[in-house]
């Protein structure tokens, strides 16, 4: 029956299932199938209006709504929806007082946007100035359900239907359903489903009974996993014996879901995990939904979400930004928690890409006007992060591929508050000193290390010869990326224990450029070992070698939450904790660039107070947020 579903993040499995099991309406069922049979003699050649009249509006009709066609809409740049949607027998006349308002929207069921037969609804259409009518119909639909107050829009091309819910944020509630495959259909499941889903009674009683039930259950269901869940780790401190608590917690409620990182971690220490196979879904629940849920479980004060993107982006009104501007910013996302933010970013930035302009017109860059490329170019070339645990790092990965449909490569597992910058290594050698008479000092092996990573980005992943040279360039780039990163462990393992000596750091910095034979000599000392084993327990992370772009550049914004904590951690100062991240991430930030705090709810006037006495940024209160920004040198004391 789910292969009935093209695409879905509105309702979970069980309340599918319990659609298809509702009463049949076999005399409505054939009037939709003879609307479809007949459309298909005139659907090759039918415009947008064809569609309409022809399918669209007895589809309508036949679903339960009167409705009032082409409403005037109360921005004059953007084209209006195709139809409001109403209760049968209602309706507004456009002489009413309310037409082309808020308020009018506010009274409708839905609004409903048609596009011609066939049309893609994710995607823009190629070759055009992108006025509003041009852009990615999905978003259109999402841009006018956002703007008003009727908590649904239905878009289709006639053969697709697409139902979105009026989102919180910036998520995509929707469901669509390939129509079409009605004809083909003996059984008529696809029609029964179809119209149990969009009719006046689907959106008015069948579906919010339905969220309504999955809601409830949830919430029953999360109530007594997080007592099961703090009653069994609050004590905990070994990771050993965190992790297999964490993972058989989160198979209560996704049984079949696998924690790879954590898994394998957990066995090359020798700890078993109990397997997921004698374990039952739970009912209602939504794969969509796994950043939330887990946020709830093994948070001490679960997801804070009273933040609004947008006011963080547009902070200097939508002119500030065009199209390219938007998507090609660096984001340091530096405390994920479990997904929640990288989502929230991802589908923000998405929505505003639409709304924004090209900086030339005529413009069109394809993978930018597509829904799932978009995404996929956020996720690939916008978002970079560092989760600090095993588990909400393999949470993170597994939600973001399942919303998005992609690898987020650049997040990363590590401490964020634990590693060195590769100008600090310079302090534990003498520039002016000549190692030997075949060795290269260490300041001209990284300053070389610096530039074939600024030559290896300029160079184009399209031109033959350039991806040659390219490949060259890797093999050494990886040499020194694993000799610095080892080094740079090192010299930040003496803050944890004197297992290493500047003596021992002096030479292999000295033997930087040394043959293989030479290097594994000393990679095979015991203090060596030791050391590393210190910085693989701590997660030490050093930003430039695991985000080489910060060789040359820098972010536009990095987001934390530093009041985050997991139910197995123990408390700790918040206020203290903020002021290591601003001094962590400040260095990795553009002159211009934000550092975005996800306050706690009561921790504004404290930290207020603190960052108003600096000399060096500037600070600005946001609902939920702190942006700090460095001062002008206009504006720094002295």
């Amino acid at each position: 029956m789910l292969t009935l579903i093209a695409r879905n993040t509105l309702l979970s499995s069980e309340s599918l299932h319990k659609i298809i099991n509702m009463g049949r309406e076999e005399d409505l069922y054939g009037s939709f199938q003879d609307l479809l049979v007949k459309f298909q003699d005139i659907k090759k050649f039918a415009s947008e209006i064809h569609t309409e009249i022809h399918l669209i509006r007895p589809t309508i009709k036949l679903l339960g709504y009167t409705y009032e066609s082409k409403p005037k809409f109360f921005e004059e740049q953007v084209k209006g929806p195709d139809a409001a949607l109403f209760a049968p027998q209602e309706g507004s006349s456009p002489t009413s007082s309310l037409w082309g308002t808020e308020e009018y929207y506010a009274r409708t069921l839905g609004i409903l946007l048609v596009k011609r037969y066939g049309r893609n609804l994710e995607e823009g259409i190629t070759g055009f100035y992108l006025e509003f009518e041009n852009r990615i119909p999905l978003y259109q639909a999402f841009y006018l359900l956002k703007k008003t107050r009727t908590p649904w829009a239905i878009l289709t091309n006639g053969k697709h239907w697409i139902l979105l819910k009026r989102p919180i944020a910036y998520e995509m509630r929707l469901l669509s359903i390939d129509l079409e495959s009605g004809l083909f259909d003996q059984n008529k499941e696809t029609i029964h489903l179809f119209y149990h889903i969009f009719s006046f009674q689907g959106l008015t009683q069948t579906l919010p009974a339905l969220l309504e039930e999955e809601r409830t259950a949830l919430i029953d269901t999360l109530k007594q996993n997080k007592i099961k869940v703090h009653n069994t780790m609050h004590e905990l401190r070994k990771k050993m014996e965190i992790f297999p608590k964490a993972i058989e917690a989160y198979r209560d409620i996704y049984p079949e879901k696998h924690l790879r990182v954590t898994e394998q971690y957990l066995a090359e220490n020798n700890v078993a995990v109990e397997s997921a196979d004698s374990r039952q879904k739970q009912g209602g629940v939504s794969e969509y939904a796994a950043s939330e849920i887990s946020s709830y479980l093994f948070n001490r004060k679960g997801y804070q979400s009273r933040f609004d993107l947008e006011e963080v982006f547009l902070a200097n009104g939508p002119r500030s930004y065009s199209k390219e501007q938007m998507l090609s910013l660096k984001i340091l996302d530096m405390t994920p928690n479990f997904g929640n933010i990288a989502s929230a970013l991802v589908d923000t930035i998405a929505y505003l890409s639409f709304t924004l302009p090209y900086r030339e017109r005529n413009t069109f860059i394809a993978e930018w006007e597509h829904d799932t490329a978009l995404k996929r170019t956020i996720i690939e070339n916008v978002l970079f992060g560092i989760e600090k645990s095993h588990v909400a790092y393999d949470i993170l990965l597994d939600s973001l591929k399942t919303r998005y449909k992609t690898e987020a490569r650049n997040y990363r597992l590590g401490n964020p508050l634990i590693g060195m910058a590769l100008d600090d290594v310079s302090a534990h050698f003498d520039a002016g000193n000549q190692p030997g008479l075949f060795s290269r000092n260490p300041g001209e092996v990284i300053r070389d290390f610096k530039e074939m990573f600024k030559r290896y980005y300029s160079l184009s992943d399209k031109i033959r010869e350039d991806l040659q040279v390219k490949s060259e360039l890797e093999v050494h780039l990886k040499k020194y990326m694993g000799r610095l990163g080892d080094i740079m462990d090192l010299i930040t393992s003496t803050y944890f224990a004197k297992t290493v000596d500047n003596k021992k750091i002096h030479d292999l910095l000295s033997n930087l450029d040394a043959d293989e034979t030479m290097w594994s000599r000393l990679k095979s000392q015991d203090w060596f070992a030791s050391a590393k084993a210190i910085a693989g327990k701590n997660g030490f992370f050093h930003l430039e070698l695991q985000f080489p772009f910060l060789l040359n550049s820098s972010f536009d914004y990095i987001f934390v939450q530093p009041a985050l904590r997991h139910v197995w951690e123990d408390a700790f100062p918040v206020l203290e904790v903020t002021k290591a991240y601003i001094k962590r991430g400040m260095p990795y930030l553009k002159r211009d660039g934000y550092m975005v705090i996800i306050l706690e709810e009561g921790m504004e006037d404290e930290l207020m107070h603190e960052m108003s006495q600096s000399k060096r940024y500037t600070t600005e209160l946001k609902q939920g947020l702190m942006m700090v920004t460095r001062k002008r040198k206009e504006q720094q004391t002295p």
